[in-house]
C-alpha cells in the first residue's frame, strides 16, 4: 500500500508542474518563451496543500478500495497523510508512520524515491513521456481537458489519464493504469498554492509519539 501510494504520489506533482505548460505548448502556438514563462511561473510555487480521494481499482479481481488524503509539498519534502498512515520525505530520507501498529520505517531516499519529489519528476521529463491529446468534455459546469501521458520506456503503468480544468488549467483528476489491471487514481477536491505552513511540517521526531518502535533501514 505505501509504495503504490508513493508511486501515485508523483503523479500528483507531475500534473501540476510538468503537464500544464505541455499542454499549453500543444495546444498553442505562442513563442517558445512565453511558453517557458509559464512553466517557469508554475515550478515557481513555494508550496502546495492537495486534498484528495484516493482510489484503487482492479476489475478482474473485484478490488475497490477508497480513501481521503493530504498532500503537503514543499521544495524537494512532502508529507502525506492518507486514512491509516502517514509518510514524511524530509530530504534526507523517507518515515511511513502506521499509528495503529505504533511503528515507524526509515528508509533511505535512493533513486526511486528522489524521482518522486518535483525536481525528480521534472528531470528530463520530455524524455520520459508523450502528451497525447484525447479530447474535452463536460463535468457538471466545467470544460474539462482530456490528456493521457504515454511513457516512452518501460514502466509498469502503459499511461496516465489527466483531467484539467480548461478555464483554470488545475487537474481535476487522474489514473494511473498499470499493466496489471491495476487502476489507481486521485480526485483533486482543493488545492492551495503558497500557504502558510508550521514549522516542522516535513519532520518526524520520534520524541513526539513516545513508544513509537522505530525500523531504521538506512
Amino acid at each position: 500500500m505505501k509504495y503504490s501510494i508513493l508511486r501515485t504520489l508523483s503523479l500528483v506533482i507531475l500534473s501540476l508542474t510538468v503537464v500544464l505548460p505541455l499542454i499549453a505548448q500543444n495546444q498553442d502556438s505562442k513563442a517558445s518563451s512565453a511558453i517557458a514563462g509559464l512553466a517557469s511561473d508554475i515550478r515557481g510555487c513555494k508550496n502546495m496543500r492537495i486534498e484528495f480521494v484516493y482510489k484503487m481499482d482492479n476489475e478482474s479481481s473485484k478490488i475497490h478500495e477508497s480513501k481521503q488524503g493530504t498532500l503537503l509539498v514543499q521544495g524537494e519534502k512532502y508529507r502525506l497523510n492518507i486514512e491509516g498512515q502517514m509518510i514524511i520525505n524530509d530530504g534526507k530520507a523517507i518515515y511511513a508512520y502506521l499509528p495503529e501498529a505504533k511503528e515507524v520505517q526509515i528508509n533511505p531516499l535512493d533513486e526511486d524515491s528522489q524521482s518522486l519529489t518535483p525536481t525528480g519528476i521534472l528531470a528530463d521529463y520530455e524524455k520520459k513521456y508523450r502528451v497525447k491529446y484525447i479530447r474535452e468534455e463536460k463535468v457538471g459546469v466545467r470544460n474539462v481537458m482530456v490528456v493521457d501521458l504515454i511513457p516512452k520506456e518501460g514502466k509498469k503503468f502503459f499511461k496516465v489519464r489527466i483531467r484539467l480544468d480548461t478555464r483554470t488549467r488545475q487537474p481535476i483528476s487522474f489514473a494511473m493504469y498499470e499493466k496489471s489491471g491495476n487502476v489507481f487514481s486521485y480526485e483533486i477536491n482543493r488545492l492551495d498554492q503558497n500557504i502558510a505552513m508550521k514549522p516542522g511540517m516535513f519532520e518526524f521526531k520520534t520524541t513526539d509519539y513516545p513508544g513509537v518502535d522505530v525500523v531504521d533501514m538506512r
